[in-house]
């Protein structure tokens, strides 16, 4: 038996107007290249080809086991449990017995080991004893740091004393425990596991990738799916690592209190031991960008521990509370639920195949109660088809969610595989609600506490000012990087015109809080000394017409910290208060003979709003269609997180000769009326969700300067509008009440 496991549109807002009154920043936030919920900081060694080279004693791990080659037919034969994907090696290793430790000139004491498994895929860690002192702070990283897990501190520590890691790409993993002068007691640090990921080590490059690639081709991704409804349910979804050795899903789920207690559901068949809850590693957002195949997601945003809080393996059910909330910077989605007994269709499930990104399969047809194995009588839903897409091992524990995104049941088995997509189980939610009555068993003591009785239960978003992706990439383009046809370099790189940066413009904004931002490289050079040298600043600025005052930067990253084909995500050690018009970007140098390093844009067209800014060697600001006038307007790939938005509003003023007006602004009904002084003919308007979802596309006839459009349902929330009539392009906000 086989077990299995969303343009931020935002165009710059070309409004005719001066912005006064920019607030004054602030800027030099330290940088958090963190998961794991760090606390900002970084490690105090620089980046190195290998462990020995920054002068790191290396504990080397034996050779695998045969019996790994065991596990990895039965993962090819499509057997086994949750998904096994590493051999763990036990060990004892502590700042006492191993290491080397090293004081500075401020009195600062820092420990450092290095731990090897040759040709292992990932490393991750299971320290048995985690207790560090409030002053002290624990940094894991590979030697390049192109993935850099911390700062953990005292705020990491767990009743359980267990802290597990999530996996950091490549053979060697240094770890780092930072020792203040002013510490008054001893940290306890017990290394008790070194976890081998042995699965993929032949095909793919240990320092570019983790498990991406490894799904079939028959599936769909999430962040393509086109209903709101979804898409919210797809924020609860999250990948799970269990005893840093077995891959799993689980879903976030919202309770009667609306208390944001982050409970968990997953498979009971995920969790092999009595305490490997308290080593389950929770990853939230590991999908594509944008509808982007060819792009890795970040997956360094994770909570580690949790507490069991309900499990039955006669429903397969196992319910989770995390250790901590996730941040609101992870965008998480509290699910809903309902225990109905005649589920709407279609339904989907949100998992993640194989521990690779989150994807989606879709079945037209409602699915129907059944009994599965030996479980409890008529305690799943069976899915009789899959339409598009399939489960395979690491989706165990995945939701199936009905037409509303509203939760109906977990993955627990069946047989589905890309070539044959049908009969996969899911756990009933109704059955599992009350069928024992111990409340450890049950979901119903813990998803409705107040004992309201509720047939069902909205999703919650709980945070009061949720933060969102906001992307300036059509979903529907395929971004890439391109040169002129001379040749010479990228447009958005390394060039024979010697441009040293580029940055992407959002606003204007009355205010908003920005939390971090993702980069997303088109190509970079490979980690080999040669490379070394090339460094790049990233850098936040404001202004009015163009990039003024620098608000914010983080100097110095290795290019090769940055690899091409996976977004690179920036965490904000705290959300920085912004107004007008940003840029978000980066400086490169210029190593002799090498030019290797460019970001993903658009394709340029006269149809967009252009935000992709540079700067040459002058020091001049340009906008990307003012320094080539003959490509036309652009976008680099440079996505935010934001929070608290409030965009600057003329739109109470009637629009001058040459602009456009949306009216009413909020909308309340269906009918807007469109204002464009002057002008006569067909307009192409476009709606896009903040998230550059396109919702919307159609012509519309404006006469005497007024058109009218019928915009059917949208969701509450904010828009963009564009209208497009030949060479004039407006965009607009548009608010739904």
């Amino acid at each position: 038996m086989l077990f299995r496991f969303l343009f931020c549109l935002l165009q710059q807002i070309r409004l005719l107007v001066l912005v006064v009154g920019l607030t004054v920043i602030s800027w030099g936030s330290p940088l958090a290249l963190q998961a794991q919920v760090g606390h900002g900081g970084q490690p105090f060694s620089l980046p190195a080809t290998k462990a020995y080279e920054a002068g790191v004693p290396v504990e080397r791990m034996p050779a695998l086991p045969q019996s790994v080659a065991a596990d990895r037919a039965a993962v090819q034969a499509g057997k086994g449990q949750p998904l096994r994907f590493a051999h763990p090696f036990f060990v004892n290793y502590n700042p006492q017995n191993s290491g080397i430790w090293q004081q500075r000139k401020d009195g600062t004491r820092v420990w450092r080991l290095a731990l090897q498994s040759p040709g292992a895929y990932s490393l991750n860690l299971i320290f048995d004893r985690f207790s560090l002192a409030e002053s002290d702070s624990l940094y894991l990283y590979n030697p390049s740091q192109e993935v850099v897990l911390g700062a953990f501190t005292q705020k990491n520590n767990q009743a359980s004393g267990v802290l597990a890691t999530a996996p950091i790409p490549g053979d060697e993993i240094i770890v780092e425990l930072v020792v203040a002068a002013s510490s008054k007691r001893q940290s306890d640090l017990l290394i008790a596991a070194v976890n081998h990921d042995y699965l993929n080590v032949s095909s793919l490059l240990a320092l570019k990738n983790s498990r991406f690639g490894r799904r079939g081709t028959c599936h769909a991704d999430v962040s393509c799916e086109e209903d709101p409804l979804i898409q919210a349910a797809g924020q609860a979804v999250c990948r799970l690592i269990i005893d840093g050795t077995e891959l799993c899903s689980g879903t976030l789920m919202n309770n009667s209190r609306n208390d944001g207690t982050p409970y968990v559901l997953t498979a009971a068949h995920c969790l092999p031991g009595e305490d490997s809850h308290n080593t389950v590693v929770f990853t939230f957002n590991y999908q594509v960008p944008n509808c982007n195949a060819a792009i890795e997601g970040s997956f360094v945003q994770t909570v580690s521990g949790s507490s069991r809080r309900a499990f039955k393996s006669e429903l397969d059910m196992a319910l989770l509370e995390m250790s901590e909330l996730p941040p609101a910077a992870y965008r998480p989605y509290w699910a809903g639920w309902t225990r109905t007994q005649s589920p709407q269709a279609p339904v989907r499930s949100i998992h993640h195949p194989e521990g690779d990104v989150k994807s989606v399969s879709r079945s037209a047809s409602a699915p129907v109660a059944t009994t599965f194995q030996y479980f409890a009588p008529q305690g799943h839903w069976q899915v009789a088809r899959w339409e598009e897409g399939t489960t395979q091992g690491g989706s165990s524990g995945g939701g199936l969610f009905d037409a509303e995104g509203k939760l109906i049941g977990y993955l627990s088995g069946g047989w589905a595989t890309c070539s044959d997509p049908v009969n996969d189980y899911f756990g009933r939610l109704g059955v599992a609600w009350d069928y024992i009555a111990d409340a450890e068993a049950q979901l119903a003591a813990w998803l409705d506490p107040e004992g309201t009785h509720s047939q069902s239960l909205e999703g919650t978003w709980f945070y009061s000012e949720p933060v969102e992706r906001w992307s300036n990439q059509h979903i529907d383009e395929t971004a890439g990087w391109w040169a002129p046809p001379t040749g010479g370099g990228p447009y958005s790189g390394h060039n024979a015109a010697r441009d040293v940066a580029f940055a992407e413009m959002y606003g204007t904004f009355a205010k908003a809080k920005l939390h971090g931002f993702y980069v997303v490289p088109a190509r970079s050079p490979l980690p080999v000394p040669e490379a070394s040298t090339q460094q790049l600043n990233l850098k936040i600025w404001q202004g009015v017409d163009a990039p003024e005052d620098l608000i914010w930067s983080a100097n110095n990253l290795r290019l090769s910290q940055l690899p091409d084909g996976r977004e690179y995500l920036v965490s904000l050690a705290a959300p920085l208060e912004v107004s007008g018009q940003i840029w978000v970007g980066m400086e490169l140098n210029y190593p002799a003979g090498i030019d290797s390093f460019a970001l993903y844009q658009s394709p340029y067209s006269l149809e967009r709003v252009n935000t992709a800014w540079l700067r040459g060697g002058d020091g001049q600001w340009l906008a990307f269609d003012e320094r080539y006038p003959d490509v036309g307007p652009a976008s680099f790939w440079v996505d935010v997180l934001l929070s608290e938005v409030e965009l600057l509003d003329t739109l109470v003023a009637p629009p001058a000769a040459g602009a456009a007006r949306v009216v009413p602004n909020p909308l309340r009904g269906n009918t807007l009326t469109l204002l464009l002084p002057e002008i006569n003919g067909h307009a192409r308007v476009s709606i896009y969700t903040l998230s550059g979802q396109r919702v919307q596309q159609q012509q519309v006839l404006i006469y005497n300067g007024r058109g009218t459009l019928t915009t059917g349902t949208l969701a509450p929330g904010i828009y963009l509008l564009h209208l497009n009539m030949g060479e004039r392009r407006f965009v607009e906000k548009l608010v739904v009440q």
